[in-house]
Order: C-alpha cells, then sequence, then structure tokens
C-alpha cells in the first residue's frame, strides 16, 4: 500500500508576482498641487490575476500658499481607456509653500483588464480653511444636476479661495461619473487596517468646516 502522506502547500511556495501599471498624472490649469512621481503595482496570484493594487505618489504645494489637506482621485483604466475603477483619497498633510509629501495606498479588487492609472487633483484646503477646487467637479455637479451625461476623466480648469463659485466652494461635493470609494492611506497606522476599507466620513478633512 502506497503512503500519500500529508498535503504540501504548493500556493505557499509560489514566488509572489508584481505587475507595474503607467500612471499618468491629469494637471489642471491653477491647481497649487504637481505630482512628481508615480508607482502602482499589483500584485498576482498564480494565475496572473490581481490580488490587489499598491500605489505610490509623491505631490509637490506649488503654490504661495500652506496646504492643510490634498484630495486624489485615482482611477484605473484599461488599453482602450475605459473606466476600471475609480476611487478618492484625501491626505492630510501640512505643507509649506513648495515642501513635497508622500503618500502610499493599497487597493483590493482590482479589475484585471486595467494597464494604467490615472491620478488627478480633486481638492485641496489651505492652512486658512480656504479651499482650491477642481473644475472637473463642477462640470460633473452641473452635469448630474441637468440630467446630461458626465464627461470623460480630462479637463482644464480651476478655482482658487474666494474667488470660486457656489459650485466649485462646495466641501466634497458627489461625483457622478463612476463609482467611488473613500480608501485610507495604507500607513494610517490603525490597527489590522490594510488599506481596503471605507474610511469614516469624520477622517475626510474636506468634511470639516472651512
Amino acid at each position: 500500500m502506497t503512503s500519500l502522506g500529508a498535503p504540501i502547500n504548493v500556493y505557499g511556495q509560489v514566488p509572489g508576482k508584481v505587475r507595474n501599471l503607467d500612471v499618468e498624472f491629469v494637471p489642471e490649469q491653477g491647481c497649487p498641487v504637481a505630482v512628481t512621481n508615480g508607482r502602482a503595482e499589483l500584485d498576482l496570484d498564480p494565475f496572473d490575476v490581481p490580488i490587489d493594487a499598491r500605489i505610490y505618489i509623491d505631490y509637490k504645494n506649488i503654490s504661495e500658499r500652506a496646504i492643510a489637506a490634498v484630495k486624489f482621485r485615482l482611477r484605473f483604466t484599461d488599453p482602450e481607456q475605459n473606466d476600471r475603477g475609480t476611487w478618492h483619497a484625501p491626505d492630510m498633510e501640512l505643507l509649506a509653500p513648495g515642501a513635497s509629501g508622500q503618500e502610499k495606498w493599497k487597493h483590493e479588487k482590482v479589475d484585471p483588464r486595467c494597464t494604467s492609472l490615472k491620478v488627478r487633483i480633486l481638492q485641496v484646503k489651505f492652512q486658512d480653511n480656504s479651499h482650491w477646487v477642481s473644475m472637473k467637479m463642477s462640470e460633473l455637479a452641473n452635469s448630474s444636476s441637468s440630467g446630461g451625461n458626465s464627461p470623460g476623466a480630462t479637463g482644464r480648469g480651476g478655482a482658487r479661495g474666494q474667488n470660486a463659485t457656489p459650485q466649485q466652494q462646495q466641501s466634497n461635493p458627489l461625483i457622478p461619473d463612476a463609482p467611488q470609494q473613500q480608501a485610507p492611506p495604507a500607513n494610517s497606522g490603525q490597527s489590522g487596517n490594510s488599506g481596503n476599507q471605507a474610511a469614516p466620513a469624520n477622517d475626510d478633512p474636506f468634511n470639516i468646516g472651512r
């Protein structure tokens, strides 16, 4: 009689696979923040299916005012530039004029068709509690209220502080162009938090009164 012996965990012995995504920063006229470097890596299972995404962003305050928080929009896209997942991530870090910041996130439930990541600055909160808001937010809010179709991921424009229109001064308006998810940074320091859980509303600096 041949003994089969104990089962062997083959999966645990397979080295981890990683696939890099192209990262594109979508600039906007008048934006006080610039993304200076970005990296996105997909962790793959043995069948090359994405398990999660790890995203690293370096950005810089290119304005003459101190910044208290920045909200990013991150969008996974396929080779045809179709939206394969859009989500928002705020970062609370005090940046003096000319200073740089870093952030990293871990995001699960990645569409296997995605090949690139687009990064846009949606909202900036200055230390004096005034806001810069992307024109994209106004365009999408106006399109939603008028019953029109939402525009794509690109666009130009912007508003600063007290010169913003009423739509642009809204604090965290809904963007209807894609399902969204508010994700905390992977280094948030919370016990057991892998970065894929939705952040509580009170953790979003743009919900705080200006």
